[in-house]
């Protein structure tokens, strides 16, 4: 990861893919999917452009999802280990900046059009974690980061909401 850029190197023999970089405007952080050709960055808000992250498809560079967040102070990204499911926690701030709210992000990378939910919490989370190889995951939340009492739910992705 450079300036605005990923660098991508095919195996074995090391050589840059389609002899060039990525291209990633405001890029934070990123992640290789487990299991697929696909990678995630999170650029952050730049002027009046919204924090993103993007899913791209190797070796076409395809970006095959973007989702637009505003107003975000913190996010960390985490892939479910069949590169099936991917999540965003993501904590927010109000346009004062006084406030802090949370939610998930979660795609559905096996969905046409790769769909994303996105779950409220009230809660801070604390921890965000995938089943290996299902489709459950779990966080760990308080009503504060500094509790000392924690709770813990569960999710099943392929359970239909009511």
């Amino acid at each position: 990861m450079g300036k605005d850029l990923i660098s991508v190197y095919k195996t074995p023999s090391l050589r840059l893919l389609n002899k060039r970089s990525q291209t990633a405007n405001g890029i934070r952080e990123f992640q290789f999917s487990p299991c697929a050709n696909i990678f995630a960055y999170l650029a952050h808000e730049d002027g009046n452009a919204p924090a993103h992250v993007d899913l791209i498809e190797l070796p076409s560079r395809c970006k095959i999802r973007q989702k637009n967040l505003f107003n975000v102070t913190k996010c960390a990204m985490v892939w479910q280990s069949d590169g099936r499911f991917s999540g965003a926690k993501v904590t927010r701030h109000t346009k004062s900046k006084k406030t802090l709210y949370r939610n998930l992000e979660l795609f559905r990378l096996e969905d046409s059009g790769v769909m994303v939910e996105m779950l409220d919490v009230k809660k801070a989370v604390m921890a965000f974690a995938w089943e290996p190889d299902g489709s459950w995951f779990v966080m760990i939340h308080a009503g504060n980061p500094s509790f000392t009492k924690m709770n813990v739910s569960f999710y099943d992705m392929n359970k239909k909401a009511s």
